[in-house]
């Protein structure tokens, strides 16, 4: 199969393919790939913990008996049943393992009983691991990026209905300004919002979240420490910005979460710098951005619009994908890379 993309992602987690054993499960965002990587396992068994029908391996079991991880998929339940083979890898850590259970399964050398699942975290094109998965006939690569904001509000809105609770379109653009880095962070922070305006089973009524209870929710939460570290950077203040990463880290959020979160920032500014160049107010412009500018936010976003000539919003786009560029690839700590970037835009926001 070739990697999974678009709608073939969905489809795939609903009916998987039953000629596919062996699935990757990669990609920037850690708490889709184990939310999706625990989707698939369970369309085999239910209960994970179940010691004749699941079996987690790490890189340490590989390490020594790379032939393990086929030999695993192909041996028989003493319960009956299919099996599912989970393996959590860093990199390219399993890759011989990887690729003995792929030529297996290709050349029907492997006769599966069941599926492996590969957590692979965070793989480049480059990754020998993933073109593996990518070119076999009976593998697939499944990438999980971030949630993109209509792919938060999507989840705020399908669990707030399961509480009998609806979002009022306030509240969901500040879910959709403020998450979305982490899928696993952002259900997380929409269950303590639902548990702050009340489950379905304490309430006799529907109700509705209103902006003013999202942002008691999650005012002390990641997103809000990543909204105050952007800010920060763009309004040129450097000292701010040393406290905001701190407090950012403290509440976990990661660091490439804090670089979307930069990209995020630097592109509603450049496009609303582009809609004032063609002739609109920054009024005007703010409204036209999605999300829009919230009412308490417009004055600082608009500074931000006056501080910022377009040649230096292109200048620090290009800056935050070479950023990425360098945390993804080269080895090097991504945080103090992602940081160092975060203060140098600072500085241009000040010169």
């Amino acid at each position: 199969m070739t990697a999974l993309k678009g709608r073939a992602i969905k489809a795939f987690l609903e009916k998987p393919d039953p000629g596919v054993a062996a699935i990757l499960v990669y990609g920037p965002d850690a708490g889709l790939v184990r939310e999706r990587a625990a989707l698939l396992a369970r369309r085999v068994t239910e209960d994970l913990n179940d010691p004749f029908n699941a079996i987690e391996l790490t890189d340490a079991d590989l390490k020594d008996e790379p032939g393990r991880l086929a030999d695993e998929i192909a041996a028989l339940s003493f319960a009956g049943g299919e099996r599912v083979v989970r393996l959590r890898t860093a990199g390219e850590a399993s890759a011989k393992a990887a690729e003995t259970l792929i030529k297996g399964l290709d050349n029907d050398a492997v006769k599966p009983n069941g599926l492996v699942v590969i957590e692979g975290g965070d793989l480049s094109p480059r990754s020998g691991l993933r073109k593996m998965f990518e070119k076999a006939k009976r593998a697939a690569a499944l990438p999980c990026y971030a949630d993109a904001p209509a792919d938060v509000r999507d989840l705020a809105r399908e669990m707030a209905r399961a509480e009998n609770l609806r979002f009022d379109e306030d509240a969901l653009d500040l879910l959709a300004a403020t998450l979305g880095d982490d899928h696993g962070l952002t259900r997380s922070e929409i269950d303590k919002l639902i548990l702050f305006k009340g489950p379905a089973a304490v309430r006799s009524e529907p109700g509705s979240i209103t902006v003013e209870d999202a942002r008691a929710s999650i005012v002390d939460g990641p997103g809000q420490a990543l909204e105050e570290a952007t800010a920060a950077a763009v309004d040129g203040a450097p000292g701010v910005l040393s406290a905001a990463l701190f407090k950012a880290e403290a509440a976990g959020a990661s660091p490439i979460g804090l670089l979307r979160a930069l990209q995020r920032q630097v592109s509603r500014v450049r496009t609303a710098k582009a809609h004032m160049e063609a002739g609109e107010s920054a009024s005007a412009a703010m409204k036209k951005l999605r999300p829009p500018v919230f009412f308490a936010e417009q004055r600082a976003f608009e500074n931000r619009l006056r501080k910022w000539p377009m040649r230096r919003l292109d200048l620090a786009a290009r800056m935050l994908f070479d950023a990425e560029l360098e945390a993804k690839t080269t080895g090097a700590p991504q945080r103090e890379i992602v940081e160092r970037t975060a203060l140098r835009l600072a500085l241009m926001a000040r010169a």
